[in-house]
Protein backbone atom coordinates (compact mmCIF):
# COMPACT_ATOMS: atom_id res chain seq x y z
CA UNK A 1 0.00 0.00 0.00
CA UNK A 2 0.92 3.58 -0.96
CA UNK A 3 -0.04 6.85 -0.98
CA UNK A 4 -1.65 7.57 -4.48
CA UNK A 5 -2.81 11.39 -4.72
CA UNK A 6 -4.44 13.88 -2.70
CA UNK A 7 -7.88 14.67 -4.02
CA UNK A 8 -9.09 17.68 -1.69
CA UNK A 9 -8.13 20.07 1.13
CA UNK A 10 -6.10 17.90 3.40
CA UNK A 11 -6.68 18.68 7.12
CA UNK A 12 -4.48 19.66 9.94
CA UNK A 13 -2.52 16.40 11.14
CA UNK A 14 -1.48 16.25 14.62
CA UNK A 15 2.67 14.97 14.17
CA UNK A 16 1.77 11.56 14.81
CA UNK A 17 -0.81 11.63 11.64
CA UNK A 18 2.01 13.95 9.37
CA UNK A 19 5.15 10.77 10.39
CA UNK A 20 2.50 8.43 9.16
CA UNK A 21 1.45 9.86 5.90
CA UNK A 22 4.87 10.01 5.21
CA UNK A 23 5.75 6.29 6.17
CA UNK A 24 2.57 5.71 4.18
CA UNK A 25 3.88 7.59 0.80
CA UNK A 26 6.51 4.85 0.65
CA UNK A 27 5.89 1.69 -0.24
CA UNK A 28 3.82 -0.43 2.63
CA UNK A 29 3.81 -4.65 2.72
CA UNK A 30 1.31 -6.13 5.17
CA UNK A 31 1.68 -10.12 5.95
CA UNK A 32 -2.01 -10.86 4.93
CA UNK A 33 -5.16 -9.02 3.82
CA UNK A 34 -5.95 -9.39 7.67
CA UNK A 35 -3.07 -7.55 8.89
CA UNK A 36 -3.66 -4.47 6.22
CA UNK A 37 -7.93 -4.69 6.85
CA UNK A 38 -6.74 -4.49 10.66
CA UNK A 39 -4.60 -1.42 10.13
CA UNK A 40 -7.25 0.62 8.13
CA UNK A 41 -9.60 0.23 11.12
CA UNK A 42 -7.18 1.58 13.56
CA UNK A 43 -7.33 4.65 15.83
CA UNK A 44 -4.36 5.75 13.87
CA UNK A 45 -5.03 5.54 10.62
CA UNK A 46 -8.71 6.85 11.05
CA UNK A 47 -7.14 9.70 12.87
CA UNK A 48 -4.83 10.39 9.66
CA UNK A 49 -7.61 10.28 7.28
CA UNK A 50 -10.25 12.09 9.22
CA UNK A 51 -13.94 11.80 9.49
CA UNK A 52 -14.44 14.54 6.41
CA UNK A 53 -14.47 14.73 3.05
CA UNK A 54 -12.54 12.14 1.76
CA UNK A 55 -8.77 13.79 0.37
CA UNK A 56 -6.94 11.08 -0.11
CA UNK A 57 -6.76 7.74 -2.22
CA UNK A 58 -4.21 4.81 -1.87
CA UNK A 59 -2.97 1.96 -3.50
CA UNK A 60 -3.09 -1.50 -2.96
CA UNK A 61 -0.75 -3.49 -5.08
CA UNK A 62 0.06 -6.96 -5.48
CA UNK A 63 3.94 -7.45 -5.57
CA UNK A 64 4.35 -9.90 -8.62
CA UNK A 65 1.60 -8.17 -10.58
CA UNK A 66 2.47 -4.36 -9.82
CA UNK A 67 -0.57 -3.35 -12.42
CA UNK A 68 -3.10 -4.52 -10.65
CA UNK A 69 -4.33 -2.06 -8.37
CA UNK A 70 -7.17 -1.60 -5.83
CA UNK A 71 -7.46 2.46 -5.03
CA UNK A 72 -8.05 2.90 -1.37
CA UNK A 73 -10.04 5.91 -0.98
CA UNK A 74 -11.10 6.71 3.24
CA UNK A 75 -14.50 7.66 3.85
CA UNK A 76 -15.95 8.78 7.42
CA UNK A 77 -17.28 5.21 8.47
CA UNK A 78 -14.79 2.95 6.00
CA UNK A 79 -13.24 2.29 2.61
CA UNK A 80 -13.96 2.46 -0.62
CA UNK A 81 -12.30 0.03 -2.38
CA UNK A 82 -12.05 0.32 -6.71
CA UNK A 83 -10.58 -2.06 -9.12
CA UNK A 84 -8.78 0.48 -11.33
CA UNK A 85 -7.84 -2.12 -13.56
CA UNK A 86 -11.39 -3.79 -13.57
CA UNK A 87 -10.17 -7.59 -13.00
CA UNK A 88 -13.34 -8.73 -12.01
CA UNK A 89 -11.89 -9.39 -8.39
CA UNK A 90 -14.48 -6.93 -6.84
CA UNK A 91 -18.11 -7.06 -7.31
CA UNK A 92 -18.72 -4.18 -9.94
CA UNK A 93 -15.44 -2.66 -9.58
CA UNK A 94 -16.61 -0.73 -6.70
CA UNK A 95 -16.94 -1.41 -2.61
CA UNK A 96 -17.89 0.45 0.38
CA UNK A 97 -16.77 -1.21 3.40
CA UNK A 98 -17.98 -0.61 6.85
CA UNK A 99 -15.61 -3.13 8.58
CA UNK A 100 -12.41 -4.98 9.10
CA UNK A 101 -14.00 -8.17 8.78
CA UNK A 102 -16.06 -7.05 5.14
CA UNK A 103 -12.56 -5.35 4.02
CA UNK A 104 -10.74 -8.51 4.81
CA UNK A 105 -12.59 -10.57 2.66
CA UNK A 106 -12.90 -8.29 0.63
CA UNK A 107 -9.01 -7.35 -0.55
CA UNK A 108 -8.54 -11.32 -0.18
CA UNK A 109 -11.14 -11.84 -2.70
CA UNK A 110 -9.71 -9.70 -5.33
CA UNK A 111 -5.84 -10.96 -4.14
CA UNK A 112 -6.51 -14.42 -5.42
CA UNK A 113 -8.71 -12.85 -8.28
CA UNK A 114 -5.99 -11.31 -9.89
CA UNK A 115 -3.07 -13.78 -8.57
CA UNK A 116 -4.78 -16.95 -9.97
CA UNK A 117 -6.82 -15.28 -12.61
Amino acid sequence: MTKSRIVGDQPTLSPASEALLNTLSGLCSFHSCDDLASFLFTEMFRDLVGGGEPWIVFEIGVYKEHTKILELIPVHDGVTLADAAMTGGVPDHVVIVKSEHDCSNTLSNWHNHVTNG
